[in-house]
């Protein structure tokens, strides 16, 4: 990652590394725009179909030829140029203003906005911010119309001095050794010899109503893009929670899409069929594999009027 005035971090331009992990080792490649690379020639004549999420969308642990974007295109038979502007460690409220800053969108024929609910109600919070995470854009919503937008933080020395160390590609073993430490001194604060008490309840969303009013105001302005620049907008959504067997997340969710006419899809009925016959994620980290990448794009492909 490198700092972004507009976004607060976005991807390195003209940039190719590994990415290694226990169980899986892939090179993976961003263009001269910072998008995840296309594995075919744009051609500019065509209208873009465009794709937007978190690290499950940016995919780079797969291979660069099965990532979501690369499967559609195949799968539309390059009717359209299909672009993947995700981006790890965003939701909707970040990707909002990767739509304004970073997307051409006056070319969009289709935007698909994958939406993984828990993940991008907090994303949606500043709260969640630490010291060692990179800056981020902001905003806070009093009504569904009215919002302020609130900036990343300046381009200071310390943001200067992990870009410098980007450079090397160490930031993100510092961060995953200093979140390693962290764990370790929280669980020997927190230990105790009585064995724990097993409660069931519903899994506790910190700040739930702020949250919920960030992410549907994202939602709302990115509808209201599409109005007004007229292109088709489509939120596919899952609620991690529904697994556990809670599904209020998606249901309020849902109606809220409805009662604003936003057209949308729950995926995870659809992810739920194909994990009965193979694993849909890497076991060291929860990242969707390129089965799971290929097989979404074929959903789409065959789902949605393209």
């Amino acid at each position: 990652m490198i700092y972004d005035k507009d976004i607060g971090m976005w991807h390195k331009r003209n940039t190719s590394h590994y990415l290694i992990k226990d169980c899986y080792k892939n090179k993976y490649f961003f263009d001269n725009e910072g998008r995840v690379e296309n594995n075919y020639q744009y051609n500019k004549v065509k209208k873009d179909v465009v794709i937007i999420g978190d690290s499950q969308i940016e995919g780079l642990s797969v291979d660069n030829r099965s990532v979501i974007h690369n499967s559609l295109y195949q799968e539309l038979n390059g009717k359209y140029n299909v672009l993947n502007y995700a981006l790890a460690g965003t939701g909707p409220v970040q990707q909002l203003e990767i739509l304004k800053h970073k997307v051409n969108i006056n070319k969009i024929d289709t935007l698909f906005q994958f939406v993984i609910l828990e993940n991008d109600l907090n994303d949606g919070d500043q709260a969640t911010l630490n010291g060692v995470n990179r800056p981020k854009v902001y905003a806070i919503f009093e009504s569904l119309d009215k919002y302020k937008v609130i900036k990343p933080k300046p381009y200071d020395y310390q943001e200067k001095s992990r870009d410098f160390i980007g450079n090397f590609e160490l930031y993100v073993y510092l961060k995953r050794t200093f979140n390693h430490y962290k764990r370790i001194l929280l669980n020997l604060s927190t230990s105790t010899s009585l064995a724990p008490i097993k409660v069931i309840r519903p899994p506790l969303i910190v700040n739930e109503e702020y949250k919920w009013q960030q992410l549907k105001g994202a939602i709302y302005q990115t509808n209201k893009l599409a109005k007004k620049y007229r292109f088709k907008y489509v939120v596919i959504f899952l609620s991690s929670f529904e697994k556990l067997g809670y599904a209020q997340n998606s249901s309020k969710f849902e109606k809220f899409l409805k009662r604003h006419h936003v057209d949308s899809v729950n995926i995870l009925p659809y992810l739920n069929t194909l994990e009965s016959d193979r694993s849909l994620s890497y076991t060291c980290d929860g990242h969707w594999n390129k089965y799971t990448h290929s097989e979404l794009a074929k959903y789409i492909g065959k789902n949605f009027d393209l």
